[in-house]
């Protein structure tokens, strides 16, 4: 089982359709906005950067296609044509170098103007000062500016790092079929009855699995073992006072997730799949599958396609019993400006015009979904719970979940990636420049 696949696969999807409150760090109070400028007092900024170079990084991106779901292409031309003061420049980057050559762009004094980036670069980035605060250069009231995500997740102290127009939630997507056929209890009126929680999902999880001679079937799958940290309200790494990490490995929450982890990839085996969990979870051989909401067009498709004939049903991600406030696990990813980039205010523009860009497609391809689902995912971004923001420094804690699955007892792993992670947290929490 690949269990390493990088979160920047999230973030790619970020990029082409739209993806706490009890840790520290998080914590925002309400999201304190920036007044905007006067229309005078920013054109004279603007023109004070009359003949520059505005770069923009969008890792994966071709700035050539003309692809209408390559949809920062047409933004990004429109910004050129009505600000033709400045001359735009494209770094390009794969997925594989482009945190490497943000990082080297801070450290050579030539920053990036606009980065897209990301939950699983922050507040890394931020602390590091790779990046600055955008308050300033971009259009606050916006209201296609995702407040709850921005403040759960990319403020620090009262600035804001990246600005977003959305998030995207975990949830559990399952075959209704499978569930009527086997008269086991329906998610969704658990749900709705307030027993959809850790203890009743991994029974049904159970109930749904069998490998014997008349097939083989897993209750559940997944690729993100670590949503089950957010899923309790906990995550691998915390918060100071400051917006440094700190190791929370000792949490006994987490330990509890660990555990939910360890019985359905390795002792209990009610998570599973073979070839991928999607195309698994596509022909019936998972009965529930946890992904981000993007996932839904990618099982509608499937069905158009005959991949898969079920009926489905989308319910929110159990509730851990540390889980108090409803919590969702989410991931997200928007628009950055790189630590005393040449451009700020023409860089702000930008952002402005790709928010309102990235509201129109996600609009768009929410047309195709059902419209309840659609109406769950908002409310469940209401309250985010981005464990891959804290745990981006230990790369998503990926290597003790698959430790942790393979066997090996959680104190034991414990005990391993301690100093491992302590090792890179010092490294994350230095200052680059």
């Amino acid at each position: 089982m690949n269990m390493k696949k990088r979160i920047s696969g999230i973030a790619l999807f970020l990029l082409s359709a739209t993806l706490i409150f009890s840790l520290i760090g998080c914590q925002s109070g309400g999201g304190t906005k920036e007044s905007s400028m006067s229309g005078e007092d920013k054109s004279a900024l603007l023109a004070a950067e009359k003949g520059k170079k505005l770069s923009i990084m969008i890792p994966g991106h071709n700035s050539t296609s003309d692809d209408p779901e390559i949809w920062q292409n047409p933004v990004i031309k429109s910004f050129e044509e009505k600000y033709s003061d400045v001359t735009v420049e494209f770094i390009s980057a794969s997925w594989e170098n482009w945190k490497t050559k943000v990082l080297a762009s801070a450290s050579s004094g030539e920053p990036i103007d606009v980065i897209n980036d990301g939950a699983n670069n922050n507040p890394m980035f931020a602390m590091q000062g790779v990046t600055q605060p955008i308050q300033k250069y971009i259009n606050m009231s916006n209201p296609n500016l995702h407040m709850e995500t921005m403040d759960a997740v990319f403020k620090y102290s009262s600035d804001y790092y990246v600005a977003v127009a959305g998030s995207s939630v975990c949830v559990i997507y399952y075959n209704k079929n499978i569930f009527e056929n086997e008269g086991t209890d329906d998610p969704k009126q658990l749900y709705d009855e307030g027993k959809w929680d850790f203890d009743t999902f991994v029974r049904i999880a159970k109930e749904l699995t069998y490998d014997n001679n008349t097939g083989k079937r897993w209750g559940f799958c997944t690729n993100y073992p670590y949503v089950f940290f957010g899923a309790n309200a906990t995550s691998m790494l915390k918060l100071d006072n400051n917006y440094k990490y700190q190791l929370n490995i000792e949490d006994p929450n987490l330990k509890k997730s660990l555990e939910v982890v360890q019985d359905g990839w390795y002792t209990s085996k009610w998570q599973g799949w073979e070839g991928t969990p999607w195309n698994s979870f596509y022909n019936g051989a998972a009965a529930m599958i946890a992904d981000f909401q993007w996932f839904e067009g990618q099982l509608i498709e499937a069905k158009d396609y005959g991949l898969s004939d079920f009926e489905y049903g989308v319910v929110p991600m159990p509730k851990g019993p540390n889980n108090k406030d409803g919590v969702s696990p989410i991931t997200t990813a928007g628009w950055a400006m790189g630590n005393g980039c040449d451009a700020p205010y023409h860089a702000g523009a930008l952002i402005d015009m790709l928010i309102d860009g990235q509201t129109v497609n996600d609009a768009e391809g929410n047309k195709a979904l059902l419209q309840e689902n659609v109406a769950l995912y908002k409310e469940l971004a209401k309250k985010p719970f981005c464990t891959n923001s804290y745990d981006s420094a230990v790369e998503g804690a990926f290597d003790i979940c698959q430790a942790i699955t393979e066997g090996k007892s959680i104190s034991q792993s414990v005990a391993e990636f301690t100093p491992i992670y302590k090792q890179k947290i010092e490294q994350a929490n230095k200052e680059i420049k």
